[in-house]
């Protein structure tokens, strides 16, 4: 460079501000421009001077780890929350639903045990109708009755539950499910829950009518015997000639004495009742007819006298030219038919002869003998026909010694067929009276 220029220059700048502060000790060379100055010149010389460029990424690093971090605690505590939220909404849901579906399943049970039961009481129905007949059960009653009975059977073809919704599906409470899917199945239980309880409730309806009907079924049934045992009763008027056999056997029916194994209020019961009265009926128009005949006459009058003897043993009788193997021609024969555990009644079977040779005293002490029989089956008799005299087995020398102590000591009594009793044997049943 020219030294006059540089003189120039020198002359031409603004002085220079020498405060001791800023002149460099002697000996120190000065930066040239553009040149880097190390760190610590800066610093002691009081230069500004850049940090350096890593500090700052360091630290934005650290702050987006904690950030991340911090939302990744945020979001699990979040998730979590929600996972006991809606664990613990489900859980009160799913208590009303089991209430619910708990309640539907006895309400179809209790249906169901309705619906069995009254599948019995349908047969039991149907059974006795099938045995009516109008001489125990008039029309009108029986037309009431079958009303009831289609009530019932109306009552059972009913499907009181109807459509449900479906529960297919359903999580529980027993297995894991992300919060979502207990809020969707809380809102399908939203719907389950009053559509369980809607369908419970028909069902308690349904088994509550169906009782009712069955209740006027088990009324209607227990009017039907009602019915007809004043019906068989009053037969009982109604067909006076009816034998003694028939009235006692329906006496006994209605008197509440079983002849069947059969359960009182079913249909065997009343089918025996119907055939009693059948009987009744049958004997009173056989007897009519036997009446009518002209040779009853005579046999009437025999009858009378027997039963005048019978001290209160119901006897029926029956006539036929052969009897016992003997036939009329030559012969007074008779038999009589009795159950010693049974009732007091007998039947009485003479040959046609006695009735042809009345006013002969043997034809009268058969008659007696006969009637000697029966006595047996009264118990005052029957002590001293089991006693020693007898045995409880000698049944024609009874009927003998009966007999002869009733004052018919003739062959016709039974001395001539089966000899004569001893006197003890005599007095023992002249104590028959």
């Amino acid at each position: 460079m020219d030294p006059a220029t540089e003189v120039e220059r020198s002359l031409d700048a603004e002085p220079a501000d020498t405060s001791p502060a800023d002149t460099p000790p002697a000996g120190t060379p000065a930066a040239q421009p553009g040149s880097a100055t190390p760190a610590g010149d800066a610093a002691a010389s009081g230069t500004p001077v850049a940090e350096p460029r890593h500090a700052p990424r360091a630290r934005r690093g650290a702050l987006t780890a904690l950030v991340v971090a911090a939302a990744v605690i945020g979001l699990g505590l979040a998730g979590f929350v929600q996972h006991v939220v809606a664990t613990e909404l489900h859980a009160r849901f799913w208590q009303g639903w089991s209430v619910a579906a708990g309640r539907l399943d006895e309400s179809s049970a209790a249906f169901a045990r309705q619906v069995d039961r009254g599948g019995s009481d349908l047969l039991r129905a149907e059974s006795l109708q099938a045995v009516f007949t109008p001489a125990l059960i008039p029309d009108a009653d029986a037309a009431a009755f079958g009303d009831d009975v289609d009530r019932l059977r109306d009552a059972l073809a009913s499907d009181p539950a109807g459509p449900v919704a479906s529960d297919t599906g359903l999580i529980g409470t027993d297995r894991f499910a992300f919060p979502w899917e207990r809020y969707a199945e809380i809102a399908r239980l939203f719907e389950l829950v009053p559509d369980r309880h809607a369908a419970a409730d028909r069902a308690d309806e349904a088994a509550s009518e169906l009782g009712d009907v069955r209740t006027a079924v088990h009324e209607a049934s227990d009017g039907i015997f009602d019915t007809a045992f004043e019906q068989a009763e009053a037969q009982l008027a109604a067909y006076p000639a009816a034998t003694n056999r028939a009235r006692l056997d329906l006496q006994y029916r209605l008197d509440g004495d079983f002849l069947t194994s059969a359960p009182d209020g079913t249909a065997p019961v009343l089918t025996e009742l119907a055939q009693m009265v059948e009987a009744l009926r049958v004997s009173h128009e056989a007897e009519q007819a036997r009446r009518a005949d002209p040779s009853y006459g005579v046999r009437g009058e025999i009858e009378a006298f027997a039963a005048s003897l019978s001290n209160g043993v119901a006897l029926d009788f029956a006539w036929a030219y052969e009897v016992a193997g003997k036939p009329s021609d030559g012969w007074f024969a008779g038999t009589a038919d009795f159950a010693m555990d049974g009732d007091e009644w007998s039947l009485i079977t003479l040959s046609f002869s006695i009735a042809d040779a009345w006013r002969d005293p043997d034809a009268e002490a058969v008659v007696v003998h006969e009637v000697g029989h029966t006595q047996v089956t009264r118990d005052a008799c029957r002590a001293i026909f089991d006693g020693p005299e007898f045995a409880g087995t000698d049944h024609e020398m009874w009927a003998t010694a009966w007999a002869i102590g009733m004052g018919y000591d003739r062959p016709g009594a039974g001395i001539q067929a089966y000899g004569r009793p001893t006197d003890a044997q005599i007095a023992a049943a002249s104590a028959c009276r």
